[in-house]
């Protein structure tokens, strides 16, 4: 089981969905369950993923940590989804 920073990215837009993650794969796989139902927290994420569909996001892992707050400092770096 990998831990780290995973950026959920919209090859459209360059617009990165963050998040650190205890499991990736399993994270991964949880998230596009949710999207896939309409489920997904984040609004805009999910208006972008329902508008377009899986083919224009690739999910990256960013950085293998066990350090949550990683995610702090890495956000600085991409065009984030935030609501």
């Amino acid at each position: 089981m990998e831990k780290g920073i995973v950026a959920l990215r919209n090859l459209k837009t360059d617009k990165v969905f963050l998040f650190y993650s205890d499991d990736i794969k399993k994270d991964c796989v949880d998230m596009r369950f949710k999207l896939d139902l309409g489920m997904h927290p984040c609004k805009a994420l999910q208006a972008d993923y329902t508008a377009t569909g899986l083919e224009v996001f690739r999910f990256d892992t960013i950085k293998l940590t066990d350090d949550p707050s990683a995610l702090n400092e890495l956000s600085k770096d991409f065009d984030l989804y935030t609501d």
